[in-house]
Parts: structure tokens; C-alpha cells; sequence
């Protein structure tokens, strides 16, 4: 029989924001919605310098969440903008020691009233789980999946999403809703700070795999994010740096010698050529962006960019 202890352990969430005042309370609604022990569940929101009340709001929340029975809420203000990721690495001495599991969020999402249970769920059923993902759909459009798990091909150097119903072992999972072993994230070295944003999710999944733990996708456990229905094209800068940055960092020399030969001579043409097409050839900022992009990932340019 599972104690009560092994059903439900302590679950530290973590949200990283930045001016998203709105919509970081109505994810910390969900949370106050979640079918887990309250008692069970610690809060931590780092605030990467909002200027917007975001703050403000979040304090308003801490009391009433505490007086539901949470075990802690804490907000964290940042003078700077650290981005959506690096920010778990430097609340770890926060968390408590008990706490077994980390839940990342982006803070525009809300949680399925089942979402937390689910996620946990996994790590009692499956093999060695590292890192457990669930199904993203979107807030406005909720019946439609954005992204779940994915696989990577490194001879190619492409990422497969996975389209399955059932629980499965993957390749990666997607940041902004994962439950992390919080042990085997400081036994990898947390997330590696060289991206700032995109890519850092498969880089730390295959790390994770790396040292024998698993990544699975449970299409039970469903999030809403607010991103519009098809994508956005922000971002590009990181997009086509990062995935250079995850192929030199994690493909073997075989798999680099394939994956960047296709990238120069294949897959970089096709991209420059949809941005003419999709822009009617008139948006050359935005293949400035891209080759900058490029070049950068080949000489190793990390971290936050002026773009």
C-alpha cells in the first residue's frame, strides 16, 4: 500500500515573470484549484524586475494562499531580467529539503485541476523518471494540442513532436508545465545558463538521459497557454542560435559532422527563403536576425543578446 507520503510528496513550484501581471494571478488561481494536498505544495515566483505591479499582485495572493493550507509562498524580485529558465538555478537554496519534485510554469498558463496528480502519478508507475511533461493545448482553442513530447533525430538535427494519447517515453518534454526529480536536477547541474531562452528544455532532457533517467509525455495531465493559435514568429534570434548551441553541446562528432553539413547547405537556404516569402521579401531585418543567428551559434556567442 502507498502512503500518503509516497502519493502526494512536496511539490515546489517555481514561475518565473516579467510584466505579466494578469495573467501570473490566474495561473496562481489554477494552482489553488489543483486536486493535491495544499500542504504539500510550496510556491516560489521569481520576478525578473516587472515594472508593471506584478509584484504587488502576487503579495496580494501569498496570505490567502497561505491560509488554504500552502505551505509556502514566496516571491523574489529580480533587479534584472534573468529570462524564463536561469532563474531556477538560483532558488534551489530557497526550496525546501523536503521537497522532491520541482513543477517549472510559465506564467501564462493554467493548470488542469488534475495536472499536478497526473505528473506525480508518473513518477510511482514508469522506469527511472527524470522528468515528466504533459499536454499543452491552447487557452483560447483548448480541444487543440500546441506541443506535448517530442524526439530528436541528431543525424538530422530535427525535433519530432510526438502525437500519441498514451503515456510515453520521449526525447523532451516542453518547459512551460514539467515536473522535474528535483535530486537528478542538481545531480546535471541545473539548466544550462549558455541560452537564455528556447532550447534549454531538450538540452536538459538529454542530459537527464545522458546519466540513465527518462523523459515521458502524460497527455492526461493538460495545460492551457495563452500563445496564439498557430505560433508566433518572436524569438528567431535564440530559435536558430540555440539549435546550433543543443547540436555542438549534445550530438556526438558523427551526428555534427551530418546534422550541421544539412544545417549549412540544406535546412539554413529553406529558412532565409520562407522568411522572403512569408515577409514578401521586404523584411530583410528579419534575415539580418537569422544569419546573426547562425553566425553566433557556430562561434558559440551565448547568453542574452541585443538583437
Amino acid at each position: 500500500m502507498i502512503s500518503i507520503n509516497d502519493k502526494y510528496p512536496l511539490v515546489s513550484i517555481v514561475i518565473p515573470t516579467m510584466n505579466r501581471k494578469v495573467d501570473v494571478v490566474e495561473c496562481l488561481d489554477s494552482i489553488q484549484n489543483l486536486d493535491y494536498p495544499k500542504n504539500k505544495i510550496e510556491l516560489l515566483i521569481w520576478d525578473n524586475g516587472s515594472i508593471d505591479g506584478t509584484p504587488e499582485a502576487v503579495k496580494s495572493k501569498d496570505k490567502e494562499m497561505i491560509h488554504k493550507g500552502f505551505s509556502k509562498v514566496e516571491i523574489v524580485r529580480s533587479q534584472e531580467n534573468l529570462g524564463p529558465y536561469v532563474p531556477y538555478n538560483q532558488v534551489q537554496s530557497k526550496l525546501s529539503r523536503k521537497s522532491q519534485y520541482i513543477l517549472g510554469l510559465d506564467d501564462d498558463v493554467v493548470l488542469d485541476k488534475a495536472c499536478l496528480a497526473k505528473l506525480v502519478e508518473v513518477t510511482r508507475v514508469a522506469h527511472s523518471v527524470g522528468v515528466v511533461g504533459g499536454s499543452i493545448r491552447y487557452f483560447d482553442f483548448p480541444d487543440k494540442t500546441i506541443l506535448s513530447g517530442g524526439r530528436i533525430n541528431w543525424w538530422l538535427g530535427r525535433f519530432v513532436d510526438l502525437k500519441t494519447d498514451k503515456l510515453t517515453k520521449c526525447d523532451y518534454v516542453i518547459g512551460c508545465c514539467w515536473l522535474i526529480d528535483r535530486s537528478i536536477f542538481n545531480t546535471v547541474g541545473g539548466f544550462d545558463e549558455d541560452y537564455f531562452t528556447m532550447q534549454w528544455e531538450m538540452d536538459f532532457c538529454s542530459r537527464v538521459q545522458k546519466i540513465g533517467f527518462n523523459i515521458y509525455y502524460q497527455p492526461e495531465a493538460i495545460i492551457k497557454h495563452k500563445v496564439p493559435l498557430g505560433g508566433k514568429r518572436s524569438g528567431l534570434y535564440y530559435q536558430f542560435r540555440n539549435k546550433l548551441l543543443l547540436i555542438k553541446k549534445n550530438a556526438t562528432f558523427l551526428q555534427k559532422l551530418t546534422s550541421l553539413t544539412l544545417y549549412a547547405f540544406f535546412w539554413l537556404p529553406k529558412i532565409i527563403l520562407q522568411s522572403l516569402v512569408t515577409n514578401k521579401g521586404v523584411n530583410s531585418k528579419e534575415v539580418r536576425i537569422i544569419l546573426k543567428a547562425v553566425f553566433h551559434g557556430i562561434i558559440g556567442k551565448t547568453g542574452r543578446q541585443e538583437v
